[in-house]
């Protein structure tokens, strides 16, 4: 969750609008899927058997990776992207498109990171979209974002250095 959590903080703190903010956050999650797929299992498995001092910092770093994602799909509500949604409910839709990946997922199998990322993100998009919003190209602004911004990775066990914003 580390490595994880860092990287989700710094896609939630980035100078662009939440919705490819939440695509970016959706293949840094797919990416550390894919990368560490035993560790996923294993944790998604077994952090229920942690007790006491090793259970509680577990908790709180999945309390706080989902108050990213809610806080993100909270923005876009309020930029007028998405219809008011309970935001619950609207995370756990969010994690459960994402987090039962390892299941099935084979890493060197056909899908990729980036391709299931615009995928559940357009299922989302569709999904959560205000009623009348103009949604917008996702993945046309997602990919100018990160083309700008070619030393930000989304692995979240690479390095993150700061990068200019070019246009």
């Amino acid at each position: 969750m580390g490595p994880l959590l860092s990287r989700a903080r710094q896609i939630a703190e980035l100078d662009t609008d939440p919705l490819v903010r939440l695509r970016l956050l959706s293949e840094s999650l797919l990416t550390i899927i894919f990368r560490r797929l035993d560790h996923i299992w294993v944790y998604e498995h077994d952090y229920r058997s942690l007790t006491g001092d090793c259970l509680q910092p577990v908790l709180d770093q999945r309390a706080e990776f989902e108050r990213l994602v809610s806080g993100l799909i909270a923005q876009a509500a309020e930029h007028g992207d998405f219809r008011s949604l309970p935001p619950r409910l609207a995370t756990l839709q969010f994690l459960n498109l994402h987090n039962h990946t390892y299941q099935w997922v084979k890493p060197d199998g056909r899908f990729h990171p980036a391709q299931l990322s615009r995928e559940y993100c357009g299922t989302l998009l569709r999904g959560f979209g205000a009623p009348g919003a103009a949604l917008p190209d996702m993945e046309a602004r997602t990919e100018a974002f990160k083309r700008a911004r070619p030393d930000l990775p989304l692995d979240p066990e690479a390095e993150w250095r700061s990068a200019p914003v070019t246009d």
